[in-house]
C-alpha cells in the first residue's frame, strides 16, 4: 500500500483542523502547524506539498506572501470568508484557491484531488526541464518556449470538474507552445468512439468528425504508434495507408498528427496546423512536438480517469444516500467518516454535526459495537434496541472494513424495525384469529357427535327402560361420551389458558436435553433410539425454556409413534445456525424420523384442531406447538413423505443486552 501524501494546515482552530483531517482521512496525512516557526521548518522538509492556511490565524496573509515566493512548489489553499479583505489579499498573491472555512466535504475532496494532480504535473514538468536542459543538442524550435507553455496544462488540471474547459485550455496551450494557428484534439469518449473535443480555428467538418475503434486510421495509429506529418508521408510504403493519412490531414486541416497514448491504449490524437510562419514541419520539429503530446496524453488520461472515478463515486454516494437503512462508517481511529441520510432520519441527527467527530461523543453504544468489531476477527451479531432521541425500534449490526486484508475501520448498519414489528403483530393477530375460527368449528363438530348419541339413547329410554341390557348400554355410552367431553374440555382449557411466558436467554443444548428427558418419561419412548446433533457453537435463543422444551417433547413423541412400525427406527434431534427474516440470526431445531410419513390428504390440515391419526387423542399437539412458535416470533414447517418426516423450528437468537447510551 502506498503511503498517503502529506498535507499541511496552518491554523490555531482545533475544530477546523479536525474537520479538514476528517474529510481527507483516506486521501492525505494532514499535519497541524500552529505557529510560523513550525510552519517554516515543515516547509523546508516538504518543499512540494499542499498547504491549507486559515486566514483567521496569526499573520496568515503575510505568511502567504512570504512562503509563496520562498517555496514556489508549495500549493496554498486559503480558508476563510471568501469576500473578506484577507481572502482578496490572499487571492492577489496567487494562491491556488480561496475557499470558505465552512467548505463542504465533497467540495474539499474534489479540490484536494485537483491540487494533488497539479502537484504531480509540476514535478513532471520539473523533471522535463532538467531533461531538456541536459540534452546534448538543442533542436531548431527553442526549448525554452515549450517548458513555460506547459503552464497551460497545469492550469487545465484545475478544471477537472469541467472537462470541456480543460480541453479548451489544452488546445490553447498547444497553439501557444507550438506557435501554430490551428489545433484540434480528439479523444475517446464514454461511448467508446474517438470524437472532436476542442480546437482552435478548426473547420466545421473537423468538429463533426467521429471515429469508431475499428476505423482504419485508429487501427493505423495503434499499430504504428508514431507521429506523422505531410513532409514525412514519403516514409509510408503502403499507398493505401499514405492516401488514408493524407485524407485525414486534409479533413482536419492539419500539417501533423500526434498520437496520444495512455498506459495501455490509444486515448486520442492531436491535429496540428502549419506554423504561424507558414514553414512546414521538419523531423526535429515533430520530435519537439512529441514532448507536448506526452504532456497532453498525461493530462487527458488523468482527466478521463478522474471523470470515470467521479461518476462511480457519485453513483456510489447517491446509492448510499438513497437506501433507507442507516449507514455510519468510522476510521480505525474511531472518527466518523460517513453518515448517510438514512442514519440522519433514524438517529435524529444531522451528518454535518457528527462527521469528523469521535464516535464516542455521538453514541457510546455504537462506539462499543464498532470497537469490538474492529478488534475481533468476526463481525458483531445484530442487536435490537430503541434509540432514545427518535424513539424508534432499531436493528444494529457492525461490520469490519478491510483493505488488502487489513482492518481500516468499521461500518454500522441501522434498520428500522418499527414497521416490521407492526406487520409482525398484525400477522400474528391474523394467524390467531384464523386458528380460533378453525378451533370453534372443530369443537362444534366434535361436541355434536357425543351429544347426538346421548340424545338418541335418551329418547329411547322411556320405551325400553325395562330392558336391562339397554339400560346397561345407555349407562356405558353416557359415561364414555361424558368422559370424552370432559377430557376434551380439560385439554381445551389447558390450551386456552397457557402459562405466562417468562422470556430469557435459553441455552440450546440444555433445551434439547430437557426435551429428551420429558419425552423419555413416556413408556413408549424409553427404549427408542434418539440422537442429538449440535452443529457448531450455537448462540442462545430467546424464549421460555420450559414451554419450548414441552413443544420439542411433543414433537419427539409424535416421531416416536411414527417409527414404531419400523424395523430400524431412527430419530435425530438436530440444532444448527440459520436466519429468520433479513439477516436476523436464528437457531434451527429439526426433529427427523424415518417413519412412514404423514398421509398427503392430511398434511394441509396438520395444524388444525382435532386433526389426528391416533386412535386416542384430541389432535391439539401440533396446534399447541404452532401457538408456542407464534408466541416466540418463530417459524414451524413440516416436510413429510414415505421415507419419514422432518419438523423444523426456527427460533430467533437472543439479543445481547447493552445499556442504551446515545
Amino acid at each position: 500500500m502506498n503511503a498517503l501524501p502529506v498535507s499541511l494546515i496552518y491554523t490555531q482552530d482545533a475544530l477546523l483542523f479536525q474537520r479538514i483531517q476528517g474529510y481527507l482521512h483516506a486521501r492525505a496525512s494532514v499535519q497541524l502547524l500552529a505557529d510560523p516557526l513550525a510552519l517554516e521548518q515543515s516547509l523546508h522538509q516538504h518543499k512540494s506539498t499542499l498547504l491549507f492556511v486559515d486566514l483567521c490565524a496569526t499573520d496568515a496573509v503575510q505568511l502567504i506572501k512570504e512562503k509563496g515566493s520562498e517555496f514556489p512548489a508549495v500549493l496554498m489553499i486559503a480558508l476563510g470568508a471568501v469576500r473578506s479583505d484577507p481572502a482578496l489579499l490572499a487571492s492577489a498573491t496567487g494562491v491556488y484557491a480561496v475557499e470558505s472555512a465552512e467548505v463542504g466535504r465533497l467540495r474539499l475532496q474534489s479540490l484536494f484531488e485537483q491540487a494533488q494532480t497539479h502537484l504531480r504535473l509540476l514535478n513532471e514538468n520539473r523533471v522535463l526541464r532538467e531533461t531538456v536542459q541536459n540534452a546534448p543538442e538543442p533542436p531548431p524550435l527553442p526549448r525554452e518556449n515549450i517548458v513555460p507553455s506547459l503552464y497551460h496544462f497545469s492550469s487545465a488540471f484545475r478544471r477537472f470538474d469541467n472537462i470541456g474547459i480543460m480541453f479548451e485550455s489544452i488546445v490553447e496551450g498547444v497553439a501557444s507552445c507550438a506557435r501554430v494557428s490551428r489545433v484540434s484534439v480528439f479523444s475517446i469518449t464514454t461511448d467508446k468512439v474517438y470524437a472532436f473535443r476542442a480546437g482552435v480555428k478548426c473547420m466545421e467538418e473537423t468538429r463533426a468528425l467521429e471515429f469508431k475503434k475499428t476505423h482504419p486510421f485508429v487501427l493505423w495509429l495503434q499499430i504504428h504508434a508514431h507521429s506523422i506529418s505531410r513532409s514525412m508521408l514519403h516514409h509510408i510504403e503502403s499507398m493505401d495507408e499514405r492516401l488514408l493519412i493524407e485524407q485525414i490531414l486534409e479533413r482536419t486541416g492539419s500539417e501533423a498528427i500526434l498520437p496520444l497514448f495512455g498506459r495501455e491504449r490509444l486515448i486520442g490524437w492531436l491535429c496540428i496546423g502549419r506554423a504561424s510562419s507558414g514553414a512546414p514541419f521538419k523531423e526535429r520539429d515533430i520530435e519537439e512536438l512529441a514532448l507536448l503530446a506526452e504532456q497532453v496524453s498525461v493530462t487527458i488520461e488523468n482527466s478521463l480517469l478522474h471523470e470515470n472515478i467521479a461518476l462511480q463515486k457519485a453513483l456510489a454516494e447517491n446509492l448510499l444516500q438513497a437506501i433507507p437503512m442507516g449507514i455510519i462508517a468510522t476510521g480505525l481511529d474511531g472518527t466518523i467518516r460517513w453518515f448517510n441520510s438514512g442514519a440522519e432520519k433514524l438517529m435524529a441527527t444531522l451528518a454535518d454535526d457528527v462527521i469528523g467527530r469521535p464516535v464516542e461523543k455521538f453514541s457510546s453504544r455504537i462506539a462499543s459495537l464498532m470497537h469490538h468489531c474492529m478488534t475481533c476477527e468476526s463481525d458483531a451479531q445484530p442487536e435490537e434496541w430503541t434509540e432514545p432521541l427518535s424513539k424508534r425500534a432499531l436493528s444494529i449490526q457492525a461490520r469490519r472494513l478491510q483493505q488488502n486484508g487489513v482492518c481500516v475501520g468499521a461500518m454500522t448498519v441501522l434498520n428500522d424495525l418499527t414497521e416490521e414489528r407492526i406487520l409482525r403483530e398484525k400477522q400474528s393477530n391474523l394467524e390467531r384469529a384464523s386458528f380460533w375460527n378453525e378451533l370453534a368449528s372443530a369443537i362444534s363438530h366434535e361436541v355434536r357427535n357425543p351429544l347426538v348419541a346421548i340424545s338418541t339413547f335418551s329418547q329411547l329410554l322411556p320405551e325400553r327402560y325395562g330392558d336391562k341390557e339397554f339400560r346397561e348400554q345407555f349407562l356405558e355410552l353416557t359415561t364414555q361420551e361424558v368422559s370424552r367431553l370432559n377430557g376434551m374440555i380439560d385439554q381445551l382449557d389447558e390450551y386456552a389458558n397457557p402459562p405466562s411466558l417468562q422470556f430469557a436467554a435459553v441455552n440450546v443444548s440444555d433445551l434439547l436435553e430437557r426435551a429428551v428427558f420429558k419425552a423419555r418419561q413416556n413408556k413408549e419412548a424409553s427404549d427408542c433410539p434418539l440422537a442429538i446433533e449440535l452443529k457448531g457453537d450455537l448462540p442462545a435463543i430467546c424464549g421460555d425454556r420450559d414451554v419450548l422444551a414441552d413443544s420439542v417433547s411433543r414433537l419427539l413423541l409424535n416421531a416416536i409413534t411414527a417409527v414404531q412400525e419400523r424395523s430400524d427406527p431412527k430419530i435425530i434431534l438436530r440444532a444448527s445456525r440459520g436466519e429468520i427474516g433479513i439477516a436476523r440470526l436464528a437457531v434451527v431445531i429439526e426433529i427427523i424420523d424415518n417413519g412412514s410419513g404423514i398421509p398427503e390428504d392430511i398434511q394441509p390440515k396438520v395444524f388444525s384442531p382435532f386433526c389426528t391419526t391416533k386412535a386416542r387423542g384430541v389432535g391439539l399437539g401440533l396446534p399447541i406447538v404452532r401457538r408456542t412458535m407464534i408466541d416466540h416470533s418463530a417459524l414451524i414447517s413440516i416436510k413429510s413423505d414415505m421415507d419419514g418426516t422432518t419438523v423444523c423450528l426456527t427460533l430467533p437468537v437472543a439479543a445481547r443486552k447493552r445499556e442504551d447510551d446515545a
